[in-house]
Formats: structure tokens, C-alpha cells, sequence
């Protein structure tokens, strides 16, 4: 029987989740893991996790109450150590916890402390460790900034952005803080990169788009009718612009793949994506709205009197009211407008040194959307 214990920061969040749900599905085969940990910080029960619980092989074990922003380092190790079954035999971290902040330096200041005062706490308890995966994502290649930073295919060699951009992120600042608490241990990471992000969230995620428009679509549904044409969110230029998707299940397969080959993986950084040929929305667009029984169709013309999606959203709210949904659109408006309309360039990523280190697997990236929203509707999230 095997002695890896997986513990997993952010188990909770649209990546995070995937991670433990896989684990728990045996990936990337049956007793690779003895135990699972999964942390979260806000309340959530086994139940409401709608991780496979039915017939587990590894132990599970779920403990909320853990906030990265708070106490010494010595004081969160107290709180691990009190917490969690066994943190002196963790072997592999899965570091998905994240604090979205609204000015970027409060935020890369805020995520770094995070990450300190876990892998201080680590250093200190967790005597048989010997792996630790972060993600990160395309903001790592500037595709916040007008038109992009680089010409796509984005490679990892790309990385890091040049000054004064780099400071302006956490991503490079976790490698310098993984190398240094790496140093002269036998333990060691790899940082996953993959671009929007297509996955389920229990207690639902500000920053799922995937969650985004699913809301959406299912109450345009029933307030429109089946067979309603529904136009793009967006310009013209996101609509036909390349990119390539991650479902939150490739991400998780890949970091644990990744963290179960040090020998290859070590220090490195890996673009993630479904496919490697990338997609433009207008691909993806008509199969999505064609879940909810819609006809998905190109973006209103330009100067339309265009209702954004978390505006529409709010606007019939009482709907899905009606049908026990309760809506959460807090960031649906930073989504509408970064998606819809400041991803006008192509980004796709470049995924073959992750295949030709190993990992070769490739799914239908529609089919991560579908499956996501499959789990929204089985979880009473939307209708």
C-alpha cells in the first residue's frame, strides 16, 4: 500500500476541487494515494463537496477552518498540526489557494505571505515531503495588457514577463519562494499554467467564467424560450480570436502527474490545455448556448444596445428566484468586460513540453464546459 499523502490548499476553488476529486477517482491509478487531505477556509461539508465519496480507496479527510492570512508561521503550523491527520507523512502539497485583491501590489503582497507561511509550516511538520505544485495562468504572459504582451503561440520560454510587468504579479515572486524553502531539502515543484479556467466550484467561484455563463445562459432560457438566439457577449474580435482551454480535470491530472515525476518535472513550468489546437469562441459558443436548448450566434453589431450578461442577470434575478436559485454575479462585470471585450487577440498556449515530457492526454475542450455544467445543474446551481 502506498505512504503518499496528498494535502491540497484551495480545495475548494474551481482547480483545487478537480484536484481532489481526481485523487479521490484514483487518478493516476488505484492506491497511488493512501490519504487526501483537502483544506478550505470557508465551512463545507463532505456532503455538499460533491467529491465520489460512495467507495473511496484513499481516506479523505476534509478540514475547514484554514486561513492562509492569518498568525506567524509557527502559529499555522500549530493549526495544521492540531487540524490535520497525519501532516508529519505528507508527501505531495497541492498549493491552490488564492486571495483576489483589487490593487495588484496588495495582492501579490498578500498571495506571497500566503505562501510563506505554508511553506514554512511544511518545512517545519512535514518531514517525508516531496513535492509541491502551484498554478498560475496566462496573466503570466501579460494578456491583461492592450493586445497582449507577446505574439501567440505563447511558450513557456516567454517567461517571465520583462519589468515593469513582473513585479505587477505573484507568479515569479512563488518560484523565488518555492527555491528558497526548497533549498538543501529533499523536496521539490513545478508550477502548471493554463488559460481560463473551465471547472465546478461548491461554494461557487468569483472568477468562474464558466459558472458565469452558465447562470446566464439558463436564464436566458427561461425567460427568452427554447430556441431563442443568443449573440455572443462580446466584439467581434473575442469572438474570433484563438485560445486554447483547461478544464479544471486536465489541470488537476497534470499537476499530479507532474508532482509524481520530480525526475522531470523539477523547477519547471508547463503550459496546460485540453487540446493543442486552439478554438475561437465562435466554435465554442453555439455548442454552449446549444445546452440549454439555444441557438448561439454571432455578437450584436457594434454600437448595439447591448444588456452584458451579469446586468441581464441582475435584471431577472426574481426568475431564478423563482426556481430556488439563489444568483452570485459579484464579478460578472469585470468577467463581461475582460472576456467579452479585452481578449481580442489570439493567446493560445503552446502545450507540448508538458506532452513530450509525459503527459499526453487530450480531450474534446467543449466537452469541459458541457461536463462543468453538467455538475452546476447537478449541484442545484442552475436550472
Amino acid at each position: 500500500m502506498s505512504e503518499k499523502h496528498a494535502l491540497v490548499f484551495g480545495a475548494s476553488g474551481l482547480a483545487g476541487w478537480a484536484v481532489v476529486d481526481q485523487l479521490l477517482r484514483d487518478y493516476p491509478s488505484a492506491g497511488t494515494f493512501k490519504s487526501v487531505t483537502a483544506l478550505v477556509n470557508r465551512p463545507l461539508s463532505v456532503k455538499d463537496s460533491h467529491w465520489p465519496i460512495g467507495d473511496l480507496k484513499s481516506e479523505l479527510h476534509l478540514v475547514s477552518g484554514v486561513n492562509l492570512l492569518e498568525g506567524t508561521v509557527q502559529e499555522f503550523g500549530e493549526k495544521l498540526k492540531s487540524k490535520v491527520p497525519g501532516i508529519s507523512h505528507v508527501t505531495h502539497v497541492y498549493y491552490f489557494a488564492y486571495k483576489q485583491e483589487s490593487d495588484p501590489h496588495v495582492q501579490t503582497a498578500t498571495n506571497c505571505d500566503m505562501l510563506k507561511r505554508a511553506v514554512g509550516a511544511l518545512n517545519d511538520l512535514c518531514r517525508s515531503l516531496k513535492f509541491i505544485v502551484f498554478p498560475s495562468g496566462t496573466m503570466g504572459y501579460g494578456i491583461y495588457l492592450p493586445g497582449g504582451h507577446f505574439k501567440a503561440p505563447l511558450v513557456e520560454t516567454m517567461d517571465p514577463l520583462p519589468e515593469p510587468y513582473r513585479s505587477e504579479g505573484w507568479y515569479y515572486a512563488f518560484k523565488e519562494i518555492l527555491r528558497e524553502g526548497s533549498k538543501d531539502r529533499a523536496w521539490t515543484w513545478c508550477e502548471v499554467r493554463p488559460d481560463i479556467i473551465v471547472g465546478f466550484a461548491p461554494n461557487g467561484s468569483a472568477n468562474s467564467l464558466a459558472g458565469h455563463w452558465a447562470t446566464y445562459l439558463s436564464l436566458y432560457a427561461l425567460v427568452e424560450g427554447k430556441g431563442a438566439e443568443v449573440p455572443f457577449p462580446g466584439s467581434e474580435g473575442t469572438y474570433t480570436a484563438l485560445s486554447t482551454d483547461a478544464a479544471s480535470t486536465t489541470i488537476a491530472r497534470a499537476s499530479i502527474w507532474a508532482s509524481l515525476h520530480p525526475e522531470k518535472t523539477r523547477e519547471q513550468l508547463y503550459n496546460i490545455a485540453d487540446e493543442t489546437k486552439p478554438l475561437a469562441m465562435k466554435e465554442r459558443w453555439p455548442r454552449l448556448a446549444a445546452y440549454f436548448g439555444l441557438v448561439g450566434v454571432s455578437p450584436a453589431p457594434e454600437g448595439s444596445d447591448v444588456v452584458r450578461p451579469a446586468e441581464y442577470c441582475r435584471k431577472h434575478a426574481h426568475v431564478l428566484e423563482e426556481h430556488g436559485i439563489k444568483m452570485e454575479v459579484s464579478q460578472g462585470d469585470g468577467l463581461d468586460a475582460f472576456v467579452g471585450y479585452h481578449l481580442d487577440f489570439d493567446r493560445q498556449l503552446d502545450s507540448g513540453k508538458i506532452r513530450a515530457a509525459g503527459f499526453d492526454e487530450e480531450s474534446d475542450a467543449v466537452e469541459g464546459w458541457l461536463r462543468a455544467f453538467d455538475r452546476f445543474k447537478a449541484a442545484g446551481i442552475i436550472v
